[in-house]
């Protein structure tokens, strides 16, 4: 019992000790916020090759569908979501092809159904939108609806959306179904909300 009296009366040792499992304490925290918003980027490239995929079957394609029933899936090159696009339709080669790009000059006319683009400039999309002329165009953020893109992915309560112009999209003649219409957002005024 003296033992414990003694360490009482000593609150050096019992401060420190709080201290040192404070500071512990903390370090775990920031380690994990860092950890969660590296699974959020994680995700965010997920979803878009989920979404990129999903984009084609829930297009009408008509006249343009094609005839082999395989879509073709054009993305830049070396992009986390292009990686994990490409992982994605290896998994599924009777519905789909992946063709990488690094320029619009390394693809064949008219060959590509879904574009992903990292570009937001405007004559950049107008040559894809030449050469490829019956393809979605889908790249990131407002500022890509604007230069002509056709589906930006948008941040929306912090989750991944698309934000769909159907301004940009009426000279492909083709349309989009409503399942995929219904889980977006619709540009108005060529990229306002």
């Amino acid at each position: 019992m003296f033992k414990t009296k003694a360490q009482a009366n000593s609150p050096t040792p019992l401060f420190y000790g709080l201290c040192s499992k404070v500071i512990g304490c903390l370090l775990l925290l920031l380690i994990s916020f860092n950890l969660k918003a590296d699974d959020n980027n994680i995700q965010d490239h997920n979803l878009k090759a989920v979404y990129l995929f999903r984009f084609a079957f829930l297009t009408s394609w008509g006249e343009f569908a094609p005839s082999n029933k395989q879509f073709n899936f054009c993305s830049e090159l070396d992009l986390d979501v292009s990686n994990t696009l490409q992982a994605l339709i290896t998994k599924k080669p009777t519905q789909a092809n992946y063709i990488p790009y690094s320029s619009v000059k390394d693809l064949e006319r008219e060959t590509c159904h879904v574009i992903y683009l990292s570009t937001q400039d405007p004559s950049i999309i107008n040559t894809f939108k030449i050469s490829q002329p019956h393809a979605l165009l889908i790249g990131d953020g407002q500022p890509f609806i604007t230069a002509g893109g056709m589906i930006a992915f948008i941040k929306v309560n912090n989750r991944i959306k698309p934000l769909i112009s159907l301004h940009n999209i009426k000279p492909t003649e083709l349309s989009l179904r409503s399942q995929l219409l219904s889980v977006s957002e619709i540009a108005t005024n060529e990229g306002s909300l």
